[in-house]
């Protein structure tokens, strides 16, 4: 799913947490169960907006350990400026229902009803989801844009897709937090060779994360000339152990063809990968190898 701020909209009356069930607000002091359904509800709109700053401060400490927040937010390609804000907008329409709650001590599942727009039904109102430019746009465009999807919420003109997911909570000197799990991942570490001799300078922006199946990510190479030369360049794509490396899927790579770069030319190639499938249990690591050839 590609993820997609502002105000409900009161002329209808609709409340931030109209999903939850009113049971859940009787209570001048909300129940065990409310506060992280709260929380859960907070983190999802956040992913969905792409704010994944705010994101990661939902995220349990157990697994902040294991990535910084930097690498976090670089690896999900986070929103920023304008975009930001329409995505933040475009959270505030998301429907969250719980539909079943499991908490023991301080460990909690719970199970949502998930109705949320469909951001590539919008791609023609947003330019096709293309940060540079809606970053660009005058503020006159950009309120033009903000007011076209109230407009569309307001006549229930909004493509909307239904789910079901499930998460566990962890509890946390008394705060509730999304609990990811990320030890049980696999370490994916990435590096390049380039030859020395080619002129051309490479090395990825993240050098390490951590993921588990189901996990889509994205990481990037920073690729520089060094000739006085024009180069074309192809990378060849290596990983290992080649056992496990049938679960690591390259969804989107701006290397797959050759790139060109002029003299003192520097450029950042993104890539977007999905680990998938049944791990074995002995997959604790992967090594991602970016090997750039010069064409002659």
């Amino acid at each position: 799913m590609q993820p997609i701020r502002n105000f409900v909209l009161l002329a209808v009356g609709v409340s931030l947490l109209f999903s939850i069930p009113a049971y859940l607000f009787v209570a001048e002091r909300p129940s065990p169960e409310s506060e992280p359904v709260r929380v859960l509800m907070k983190y999802l709109k956040a992913v969905y907006a792409r704010d994944y700053r705010q994101a990661y401060r939902l995220i349990s400490a157990q697994d902040r350990r294991l990535k910084k927040e930097d690498v976090y937010v670089r690896e999900r390609g986070a929103f920023s400026g304008f975009t930001l804000e329409v995505g933040r907008k475009l959270s505030e329409f998301i429907e969250i229902r719980p539909v079943k709650t499991d908490f023991k001590d301080d460990r909690g599942r719970i199970k949502l009803s998930l109705t949320l727009p469909d951001a590539n039904s919008l791609s023609e109102l947003l330019l096709n989801w293309d940060e540079d430019r809606l970053n660009a746009l005058p503020r006159t465009e950009q309120k033009r844009i903000l007011t076209s999807l109230d407009q569309l919420k307001r006549k229930n003109g909004l493509t909307m897709i239904q789910g079901e997911e499930e998460f566990t909570m962890a509890k946390e000197d008394r705060v509730w937090r999304v609990y990811l799990d990320w030890a049980a991942g696999v370490r994916v570490n990435f590096a390049a060779t380039v030859p020395p001799e080619d002129g051309l300078e490479a090395r990825p922006t993240i050098k390490e994360t951590v993921a588990r199946s189901g996990e889509l990510f994205q990481i990037a190479y920073r690729v520089k000339n060094l000739s006085a030369k024009k180069i074309s360049a192809r990378i060849v794509h290596r990983v290992e152990p080649k056992s496990v490396a049938q679960h690591l899927d390259l969804v989107e790579c701006a290397l797959l063809l050759p790139v060109r770069m002029l003299p003192g030319e520097e450029k950042e190639y993104a890539s977007t990968y999905l680990l998938q499938g049944e791990l074995p249990d002995d997959a604790k690591e992967l090594n991602v190898t970016y090997e750039f050839k010069v064409e002659r």
